[in-house]
């Protein structure tokens, strides 16, 4: 027989340690892209390069984006035709826009409708510099590191991307700083730099930097016209970045592209935007983000072609998001890629342990508790469950189901974790009376 002691230890530890205890190695998952040719005959488009959301259109199912060429100066208005359940049916050209500047843009971040604005990267200096979407005025030049102009041609900031909640931006060069490391070959990748950028209210400032360590290319050619490079950058509702990776190289007939999606966490890198990392990273030592691989292939074609701008499209009606990518042309030089639009539908994983100790319980309740109500901007850890940005009644069902008890939450209040200590300690004295 159990005794009385042994019974309210095992029923106290049940309270602390979850039913479930599933540990999810990523947070999103993606489907099989899908594309279709971009129709410009209204108006033309080439080598398009980095692509924003910018909200929805004039008519139902239809949405706006905007697209970056890399050369020429001009910002284009993508009109996207979705279907009831999300599926792509069309894409077009609908205005253009020249901006003061032309540099080699690469990636966009669209602010919001009151600002009207959108931040662009570019490869020649490097730098992030902010447009007015009603004349194509300069707003801002965000002051970036020195250490960024150490670049190698054409492999500056290629990656660009803004938080939804629009506090914080990330931008990153396609390849290794000189002073950083090599460019990538068959059989080792490169290292960039990822920069946080704070945005308070409009003015922009430099924060922390991390390493990121690109994959090999993916293919050992016959010409020298090779590499493998973060292309983009994409941040989800719940703060989790995203990285494209593009690799490309000469096979012995066409060019060969291979795009691959990564999910990065910075929790334990080193912040290399110190002192002693100014001067380089050779020879210095440091933890790079880690991540995790999300979806690797042939975004269009047998071939592939050169996807080059990823960005958070719209939400879909079974709760689920669009990520929509754009092709550069290479101004028809490359005989594989065209003027393609690129759509991945990307759903979260749920998960209520929100302290990510391996378990769902009262700790994860209570962070739920201090979260819930935020609106806009939330993370995992605050007690978004369904990584959507907020904290709601959604998320406290998720944490019910992983914990194994939904009646009890559903029948009374929401209870303190020292009232569920109450009860379950009420249950081991009337269990041992009985004893």
């Amino acid at each position: 027989m159990i005794s009385f002691r042994t019974l309210t230890l095992m029923l106290g530890t049940l309270l602390i340690a979850s039913i479930s205890s599933r540990i999810e190695a990523a947070k999103w998952q993606i489907s099989t892209p899908t594309n279709v040719l971009i129709d410009t005959s209204l108006v033309a488009a080439e080598e398009l390069s980095g692509i924003t959301y910018k909200g929805p259109g004039a008519t139902a199912l239809h949405h706006t984006f905007l697209a970056v060429q890399d050369d020429g100066g001009k910002l284009l208005t993508l009109d996207v035709e979705l279907s009831p359940t999300g599926s792509l049916v069309a894409a077009s050209t609908t205005a253009s826009l020249t901006l003061a500047a032309s540099f080699d843009f690469e990636g966009a971040a669209y602010t919001n409708p009151t600002r009207n604005s959108v931040f662009l990267s570019e490869e020649n200096s490097p730098g992030v510099r902010e447009y007015d979407l009603s004349t194509g005025a300069t707003l801002q030049t965000a002051s970036i590191p020195s250490v960024f102009s150490n670049r190698r041609a054409n492999r500056g900031f290629e990656a660009l991307a803004r938080s939804p909640d629009g506090s914080t931006m990330w931008v990153a060069n396609e390849e290794a700083l000189t002073v950083d490391g090599p460019l990538a070959t068959a059989s080792t990748g490169t290292t960039v730099r990822l920069l946080k950028l704070n945005v308070d209210g409009n003015a922009v400032s430099a924060a922390e930097q991390y390493a990121y360590q690109v994959q090999p290319i993916h293919l050992s050619g016959i010409r020298s016209e090779r590499r493998s490079g973060l292309a983009d950058l994409v941040t989800l509702p719940d703060g989790t970045l995203f990285g494209l990776e593009r690799s490309f190289d000469v096979g012995v007939s066409a060019l060969l592209y291979k795009s691959r999606i990564y999910e990065i966490d910075a929790t334990s890198a080193t912040d290399v935007g110190t002192a002693p990392f100014n001067t380089g990273l050779i020879g210095k030592s440091y933890t790079p983000v880690s991540k995790e691989l999300i979806w690797s292939g042939s975004a269009a074609g047998a071939n592939g072609q050169n996807l080059e701008g990823l960005t958070l499209g719209p939400r879909l009606a079974n709760g689920n998001w669009l990520l929509v990518g754009v092709v550069d042309n290479s101004n028809g030089s490359d005989p594989v890629s065209f003027n393609t639009l690129v759509t991945f539908e990307l759903s979260a994983i749920p998960s209520a342990d929100f302290d990510e100790d391996g378990d769902v319980d009262g700790r994860d309740f209570l962070a739920w508790q201090r979260g819930t109500g935020t609106a806009i901007g939330a993370t995992h850890s605050q007690g978004d469950a369904d990584r959507d940005g907020d904290v709601d009644a959604a998320d406290l069902a998720i944490w019910s189901e992983e914990y194994g008890a939904p009646a009890i939450v559903a029948a009374v209040a929401i209870p303190e974790p020292n009232a569920l200590l109450l009860l379950t300690f009420g249950a081991v004295l009337i269990v041992g009376r009985r004893q």
